[in-house]
């Protein structure tokens, strides 16, 4: 009875882990994006909002530490620095 009992669940709990196909599809196309521009993907990104550093989960291996103090000067997709503050746009 029991393993009959785990027969059916077991394939519930591993699938509930996975997201539908074209769903997955687009999350590894927006984390390629993503990468290829800023060099961390989204869950990076996410992890450096929550955290309030600069992270890359790669960097575990290539540097030993997961998060840096300072955000490099990378890429910026958004500012909330008003533009007309910018002294090199005209007003």
């Amino acid at each position: 009875m029991l393993r009959r009992l785990l027969i059916i669940v077991c394939p519930l709990l591993v699938g509930a882990c996975a997201l539908p196909l074209p769903l997955q599809i687009a999350v590894w196309a927006t984390d390629g994006i993503t990468y290829l521009m800023t060099s961390k993907s989204m869950s990076d990104h996410g992890l450096s909002a929550a955290v309030g550093r600069d992270c890359a989960v790669h960097r575990a291996v290539t540097e030993g530490a997961i998060c840096r103090e300072e955000a490099d000067s990378g890429t910026v997709l958004a500012s909330s620095k008003d533009p007309s503050d910018t002294p090199d746009i005209p007003k």
